[in-house]
């Protein structure tokens, strides 16, 4: 009995130490007790030049590219979660079948915080 405890314990602690960790929320420039400001310094050069209508352009083209890479990572979610379960209850090596896509979540992670940055244009620009 003190076996099969000590594996399911083990099992419990190998799976969640697969877990990712959220990325860190942007700085607070918007609330009404922000004590952030946003200044020109906070932009690449590049970044300042762009219009309104530019940084709209830029947001619709990463949100697409994070659609993308949302539906190759839902694409194999019932077959993870299908091996997930067989490796808990059957074969414990099958849990290094799992498809991580951990490059494409790493992308979109990078895209949120270019979205992050862009929004934080527009605000400074006061695009509406």
């Amino acid at each position: 009995m003190l076996n099969k405890i000590v594996f399911l314990l083990l099992i419990t602690v190998f799976f969640n130490s697969c877990a990712k960790n959220a990325p860190d929320l942007p700085k607070d420039y918007s609330s009404v007790n922000s004590n952030e400001e946003i200044r020109e310094t906070d932009f690449e050069k590049e970044l300042l030049i762009l219009s309104c209508d530019e940084i709209i352009i830029q947001i619709k083209e990463l949100n697409t590219f994070n659609e993308k890479n949302i539906d190759k990572i839902n694409s194999t979610r019932t077959q993870n979660q299908a091996i997930g379960y067989a490796s808990t209850i059957l074969f414990p090596p099958l849990w290094f079948a799992i498809e991580t896509h951990s490059e494409t979540k790493d992308k979109i992670d990078e895209v949120y915080k270019q979205k992050d940055i862009l929004y934080k244009l527009q605000k400074y620009k006061s695009c509406n």
